[in-house]
């Protein structure tokens, strides 16, 4: 993970240097919104802004939020986490329709456990470093990935599986 830190370092000093030729019809803007019901309630804003370097490469940061609630009826638990977390991240479009990224992300959980037949309570909060990898495809401004937490940390909002996307990416201009 240090490893593609300091590359995306590299990047952005790359990035900046060229600030002086800076073109606003190459900023994007993106990111995704996440809404799941049933067992378990899931709700995730992820906002991103961009800027193009070139037609293949795209770097940016965003920040997201996070809430998890889930009850679990064989030991009567009910769980809510929720993340405030803060990425930057890479883009490579290898070929159209292609899209390969990485994006470190540093996120602080707050977690509150409680016992639904007592009503004892136990929280926590700490930071969890998370770097997802990823590729897919691209159609127009819509973005379908598989996604991978490389820091595989059981609390980490993404958890330690394999799991999907859908995005969009928009030109500001």
């Amino acid at each position: 993970m240090k490893k593609v830190l300091i590359l995306f370092i590299i990047i952005s000093g790359c990035f900046l240097s060229a600030s002086a030729q800076f073109d606003p019809r190459k900023v994007t803007i993106g990111g995704g919104l996440g809404l799941q019901f049933g067992d378990y309630t899931l709700i995730n804003v992820a906002p991103q802004i961009g800027y193009d370097l070139s037609n293949k490469f795209n770097v940016g940061a965003g920040f997201s939020y996070t809430y998890y609630n889930e009850k679990h009826d064989y030991n009567r638990l009910k769980q809510t986490n929720s993340y405030l977390g803060f990425n930057v991240y890479a883009k490579f479009y290898p070929i159209p329709y292609i899209v390969l990224m990485v994006q470190p992300e540093a996120n602080r959980m707050w977690r509150t456990v409680e016992h639904r037949d007592t009503g004892d309570k136990y929280s926590t909060n700490k930071f969890i470093s998370s770097c997802i990898v990823g590729g897919g495809i691209r159609l127009g401004a819509m973005t379908a990935m598989l996604k991978y937490d490389l820091g595989r940390n059981s609390d980490s909002p993404y958890g330690t599986r394999i799991f999907y996307s859908i995005g969009y990416t928009f030109g500001f201009w």
